[in-house]
């Protein structure tokens, strides 16, 4: 080969090696499916803590817990409806006191949501849907005489609601988001007053037990307000989520007031099928 035409085939080398890189990148792009990009965050938090149930005792008990949150995010459809569908877990392990009397707490939660977008402009959209909320957990009083557990059970349809707003921040975006959940109708495990959990589970005397929950005897929400801010190639997430849940029912009242303060990491996923081209591209 001359020595004046070894440049030009390196310049025919790189045209060619950059047109077959963009072809891929194309085709990348072109054959993902939206509805497998998938948007999930873990959280660790800290959560100040006011309990009161009048099963264990007539007085608040304050403290701190641990908080853990996971949730995924992703658009779905159901036919030609597009929808977005959320997926929450949420747990609290507690201690609170009064005086020297400690109540220990363990209270989780799973939410299934879906939301009807209404795209307002480039940067805020909201949404509007319904959730599917079961609650459980417990509280354990070591020092009381009689009652030293109360359980809790509840298995609720509620209204949810979210607003997200794209704040520029550089090259970048922060996205900050602020939801709303409000339990509508459900069913409520509560003993009687005076009943033992003996008389309930050992006696099977379940009558009562099982009660219809709605606003205005389980007036409770849910407010969370998050920030994801990206940072190099990661993305924090920090969030503020006031969690007060309230009853009155079988002669009980019960509040649970948890305001946590979290932070973690968000990851966009994106889900590849066994048959999917995009295979090609998994170095594993």
């Amino acid at each position: 080969m001359k020595k004046n035409s070894l440049p030009k085939f390196i310049l025919l080398v790189i045209a060619i090696v950059v047109a077959v890189a963009s072809q891929a990148q194309s085709l990348h792009a072109d054959s993902i499916n939206p509805y497998r990009v998938v948007v999930r965050s873990s959280q660790h938090g800290i959560s100040l803590l006011n309990n009161l149930d009048t099963y264990l005792s007539g007085y608040n008990h304050t403290g701190t817990g641990y908080t853990f949150t996971h949730e995924t995010l992703r658009k779905a459809h159901f036919g030609s409806y597009d929808f977005k569908y959320q997926t929450l877990l949420h747990a609290t392990l507690g201690y609170t006191n009064l005086h020297d009397n400690n109540q220990y707490s363990l209270m989780a939660g799973r939410r299934w949501s879906g939301y009807h977008p209404f795209r307002v402009n480039d940067r805020l959209e909201l949404l509007a849907g319904a959730q599917v909320l079961l609650s459980g957990g417990a509280l354990y009083v070591p020092t009381n005489g009689n009652n030293l557990v109360s359980l809790k059970m509840h298995l609720a349809v509620a209204g949810t609601a979210m607003a997200i707003y794209h704040l520029p921040l550089a090259r970048n975006h922060c996205t900050l988001r602020y939801q709303i959940d409000i339990p509508l109708a459900g069913l409520l495990f509560s003993p009687e007053f005076g009943q033992s959990y003996y008389e309930i589970f050992g006696l099977e005397d379940y009558g009562g037990t099982l009660c219809f929950s709605h606003p205005v005897n389980t007036p409770s929400w849910r407010h969370t307000l998050s920030a994801d801010i990206p940072i190099g190639n990661s993305t924090i997430r920090v969030s503020y989520v006031a969690d007060l849940y309230q009853t009155k029912v079988n002669n009980l009242r019960t509040h649970l007031y948890n305001h946590s303060f979290s932070v973690g990491f968000v990851r966009t996923i994106y889900k590849v099928k066994h048959n999917d081209p995009l295979n090609a591209y998994n170095p594993f």
